[in-house]
């Protein structure tokens, strides 16, 4: 902990750099404004793609609230919150809520989203709160933190016997035949089919190099294992025999997914573009676009905005919602017919979809772009690990 004394800032940019803020703290600086608390609560899930919103209180007003800067678009996710990100490269930045109560508050009601934040020097994040974990039916994120923090961090009275009665009741809930996901809006709406179904699944039809979260990017390419053209890494077997196969999910804690998703973990499913089917807001039906459609095709367009490489990603090519900002995709060039999606927007049912998704349990993708931020990502690691021995070594 900083000992340091006087005034510093805490700086909040998007990934692209259209918008930023900075927010002037008394040193040594509060612990509120350094504490997270993750929201599993389905608004956070489905109008920022991933598995938990994460925020701390604002120490300022960053603008009026009727007239935000030109460069953020304002979603209004209820009656009492609205939501700002960046029109560029969709990076949630801001929630505020509009109670009476709240008004005379030294942050007139916002909430930063603390994927874009920076502390001052000697700073550091800390997990203070797991909330709105009842929103989800199996205990979503709040699961895969480590059994000895579950107490300690969620809230509404439940611990960890809570979440694992969570757990076990969600796996009654039935199977479908169709995946379905969409954004808060509603204006994206994804349909998955089963995995593993036919030949264009498989190299070289859909192709993708090794991916951070199986096999870390230091790997020496000699050392990395081929990639099986009959059993490829993203397609994943059953996980009751006759259900079908399945995706491979896992999250991510790299500084490009943090800063454009403005959260803190970002959670994707691997999944062949083939697989995919999209729902216009006309009510057509239509195969996933290409990288040319989605950027110049006007039916796609209006729809999914996309935010082009930059020096850190070279060749990448992501999605979000135009009009909530949800995150939709990521897309590579060291891939064919192979994208991430984001898992958040397939969360409708309040589960984790393990029937359609096999959650990675052996690392948090780039966790060590956290090292010196906050223990998120370790901890995760450590409670992806707990979560699999308590269903017995199998997910």
């Amino acid at each position: 902990m900083s000992t340091a004394s006087g005034t510093a800032f805490m700086k909040l940019s998007c990934h692209c750099g259209a918008n930023s803020f900075s927010f002037p703290v008394v040193l040594p600086i509060n612990k509120k404004y350094k504490s997270i608390r993750l929201c599993v609560c389905s608004d956070c899930r489905y109008q920022n793609g991933t598995l938990a919103g994460s925020f701390v209180p604002a120490p300022s007003v960053p603008f009026d609230p009727d007239s935000p800067p030109s460069g953020i678009t304002v979603y209004r996710s209820s009656d009492i919150a609205a939501r700002y990100f960046c029109s560029t490269c969709s990076c949630q930045l801001l929630f505020r809520q509009s109670l009476p109560e709240l008004a005379k508050d030294e942050g007139n009601g916002f909430w930063i989203a603390t994927g874009g934040l920076q502390l001052p020097s000697g700073e550091q994040f800390e997990v203070d709160a797991v909330n709105f974990v009842d929103c989800a039916l199996d205990g979503g994120l709040a699961s895969w933190l480590p059994s000895q923090s579950i107490n300690k961090t969620l809230q509404a009275n439940i611990n960890v016997e809570d979440v694992s009665a969570l757990e076990i009741a969600a796996k009654d809930i039935d199977n479908t035949d169709i995946l379905e996901g969409k954004c808060h809006c509603g204006k994206v709406n994804i349909a998955l089919s089963r995995p593993g179904q036919g030949e264009n699944e498989l190299p070289p039809k859909t192709w993708g190099d090794n991916t951070d979260l199986m096999v870390p990017y230091y790997t020496p390419r000699e050392k990395q294992p081929p990639i099986v053209s009959e059993n490829p890494w993203w397609i994943r077997e059953e996980q009751v025999p006759g259900k079908g196969k399945r995706f491979l999910g896992g999250l991510c804690t790299c500084a490009s997914c943090r800063t454009i998703a403005g959260v803190e973990v970002q959670s994707w499913i691997f999944v062949p573009t083939v697989c995919i089917k999209l729902k216009l807001p006309d009510g057509s039906v239509t195969e996933w676009p290409s990288r040319e459609q989605l950027v110049t095709d006007e039916r796609f367009e209006n729809v999914i905005g996309t935010y082009q490489s930059t020096a850190g990603d070279p060749g990448v090519l992501r999605g979000y919602c135009k009009t909530c900002g949800a995150n939709i995709f990521w897309d590579g060039l060291t891939r064919q017919g192979l994208i991430d999606i984001s898992a958040g927007i397939f969360t409708h049912r309040g589960i984790r979809e393990e029937a359609w998704i096999e959650w990675w349990t052996e690392r948090v993708s780039y966790v060590e772009d956290a090292e010196g931020r906050h223990c998120i990502g370790q901890c995760l690691e450590q409670g992806l690990k707990d979560w699999k021995k308590r269903l017995g070594g199998h997910v």
